[in-house]
Parts: C-alpha cells; sequence; structure tokens
C-alpha cells in the first residue's frame, strides 16, 4: 500500500466516452425513449414547477366598500388572466384598476379579496451535446452518451451552452480584449487565455456569444462573470493562469467544431466539474475515462500550487521516502520533468494527474 493519498485526476482527454446524466430539479415527464438520438438543443425532460397562490384586495385596490366590489369585476371565479390584465375597475377619476400580477387564474373571490393561482413557467431541460439516450427513469432523470474529446476546469458561471469554438487571441497565456472581438464571432464559444478586465466580457454579451473558455480569470472579476447570460469555464483558476499545454492544443486543433460548455460550479461529493465536451464520431469502441490513477513514472500531472502553480510535466520517480524543504515541512514527494525542461522535486498533494 502507498503511504500517500491518491491525486485528484482532471480529465484532458482526446477521445473518450462520455456520459451525463440530466436531473429535472422536480419531478416532471420525460420526452425521450431509450436508443433514441438528440441534438444538443432538442428538450428532453419538462416540469412545470408547483403554482403560487396569491390574494389582491380589490378593496383596497379600488377604494371601494365590500359591497361594492362586485359591481366593479371583469373577470370571475375560474377565469384566465395574463400578466398586466384588468381583474377590476376602472373607479374614480383616477381610473384605479387592480390587474393580474402575473399569468395564472383566479381561484375564488371572497369578502372583497381575490385568490389569485400564478402558474410556474414551464421548465425545459436540453440534451446540451448530441448523443444516445441510454437510460431514463420517466419523470426524473436522462442519461446521454456520446463519445469525444473531454477537458474539465476547475470554476464555472452555472450556465449550459453549446456552440462552434473559436479562437481569440495569439496564444493561451494572451489577455482578452475588446478589439478581439468583432461580429465574425457572434453565437460562438470562444477560446482564450487570461481574462483581467470586464469590458472584453460585455463586449462578448452584445456579440450574443454562446460561451468563454478561459484558462485564468482575475478574481474581482467573479461577480460580473456570474450575472453573464452566457457561460464560462475556467480551465486553470484565478490569477494570470495560461490555459495548460494539453489542454490548449485540444482545443485549439478542434477550432471550427461544435462544444458544448458544462459551466456548473464543481462538485467534490457527485464527482461534478465545469467542462468542455468536443463531440467527435468514431468507429471503434472507446473506454471511459479512468477516475482513479495512481502516481507512477510516466504519468502527466499538473502542479496545483506555488511555485509550480498551473505547470505540466512528466512524473520521473516518485520518491520512497518525504523529502525536505526549505520551509521545513517534511513531505512525500516525486520527481516531475516540467514542460521546460527543469526537473522539480514537488509534494504529492500539490500534484493532479492530467488525463
Amino acid at each position: 500500500m502507498s503511504n500517500y493519498p491518491l491525486p485528484s485526476v482532471t480529465h484532458v482527454t482526446p477521445l473518450t466516452t462520455i456520459r451525463r446524466e440530466r436531473v429535472l430539479p422536480i419531478p416532471g415527464v420525460v420526452t425521450v425513449r431509450v436508443n433514441e438520438k438528440v441534438q444538443a438543443s432538442h428538450i428532453v425532460a419538462e416540469a412545470e414547477p408547483a403554482p403560487r397562490h396569491l390574494f389582491l384586495d380589490i378593496v383596497r385596490g379600488l377604494g371601494v366598500s365590500e359591497r361594492q366590489v362586485s359591481q366593479y369585476l371583469v373577470r370571475h371565479e375560474g377565469d384566465r388572466a395574463d400578466a398586466g390584465e384588468v381583474i377590476a375597475g376602472p373607479v374614480g377619476l383616477a381610473r384605479r384598476t387592480v390587474r393580474a400580477p402575473a399569468d395564472g387564474r383566479i381561484v375564488s373571490i371572497s369578502r372583497g379579496r381575490v385568490l389569485f393561482e400564478v402558474r410556474g413557467e414551464l421548465f425545459r431541460m436540453r440534451a446540451g451535446f448530441p448523443g444516445v439516450v441510454i437510460a431514463t427513469d420517466g419523470t426524473h432523470s436522462v442519461t446521454i452518451q456520446t463519445t469525444g474529446a473531454l477537458i474539465q476546469g476547475v470554476w464555472g458561471n452555472g450556465h449550459m451552452d453549446y456552440g462552434v469554438m473559436r479562437m481569440v487571441g495569439a496564444g493561451p497565456a494572451d489577455r482578452l480584449k475588446t478589439d478581439q472581438l468583432d461580429v465574425n464571432l457572434r453565437g460562438a464559444v470562444l477560446v482564450a487565455g487570461i481574462c483581467d478586465h470586464p469590458a472584453p466580457l460585455h463586449q462578448a454579451t452584445e456579440l450574443s456569444v454562446r460561451g468563454v473558455i478561459l484558462g485564468g480569470l482575475a478574481s474581482d472579476l467573479i461577480p460580473v462573470v456570474q450575472r453573464l447570460p452566457y457561460s464560462v469555464v475556467v480551465i486553470e483558476g484565478f490569477g494570470e493562469l495560461p490555459i495548460n499545454p494539453p489542454a490548449f492544443n485540444l482545443l485549439s486543433t478542434n477550432v471550427g467544431r461544435e462544444v458544448a460548455l458544462y459551466a456548473h460550479a464543481a462538485n467534490p461529493y457527485q464527482s461534478q466539474r465545469p467542462e468542455v465536451i468536443i463531440p467527435l464520431p468514431t468507429s471503434r469502441d472507446v473506454g471511459f475515462p479512468d477516475e482513479v490513477v495512481p502516481l507512477r513514472s510516466g504519468v502527466r500531472v499538473r502542479v496545483i500550487r506555488a511555485p509550480y502553480h498551473g505547470e505540466v510535466g512528466i512524473i520521473q520517480k516518485v520518491l520512497a521516502r518525504a523529502a525536505q524543504y526549505p520551509s521545513g515541512i517534511r513531505a512525500m514527494s516525486a520527481k516531475v520533468e516540467l514542460e521546460g525542461g527543469n526537473v522539480a522535486t514537488v509534494p504529492i498533494a500539490n500534484l493532479e494527474v492530467l488525463q
């Protein structure tokens, strides 16, 4: 048995089998069947939230007595009313009215008050990427499978979308700037290096982009990104962190293909990560990515803490004994040949496997 914990695994895989479960937030109806082929935009399940009930005070709203309410009602029990439509009135010179606060129906009218039922907006769950439905429980979940490239990130703003991938800038460390964004990128998913200013993010909103893939994001932009209408996936983390070479090579060689962004927040308890999926057809059987990879010679890793934060390398040797560091800390470590050619001794706790 090893006397060190197994490192976390981040998938940067050019071709693998990808299986994802889509789950409705509340019970509903699954609209697809097992073995059915779906496209990214297909609705695979629907659910309607429970209605809300509101009391509308007609007496106070119109300034009339309870006995007078009936003569001013223009909607009655059981009637439907759209948002803003008049339910009672007008009254007086000011032509006071009571209007429907949202789309719904009148459940009852009693003692000058209307019980109004507001229906929740129908929630439609999309497939998100092209694939085949392999399982469903009929009311909550749909599992979809495809083959393709998979790149996992560390942070997302909670959105999901799908579009054609375009490269912005000169390389993985290039900063995203407004002058790089023009009408030719409308509706695309953009790959950029680092973003440290809100202006290009707002410019991308004007272009109705579907998403942005970044290496590093300035931490003070988190509130800005959370309010954006499109998906943002951060591959490396917060700060001036370029996209790691394996991920950037995988993205750049697939420019022009359609890509799915799942920018949901990382959830270690559900093995959930923000991710980029590039569907790729293949005629051969492709296995699933490994979730557990022991450290050994030849394994590709990324350093996740200073002083080599973000650098990628190959394990040369896992040390049998704990290494001593200038800080006085002793830690189980590995010799890592970094991509620049340097060999560094890095604590195993500071490494993750890139598979």
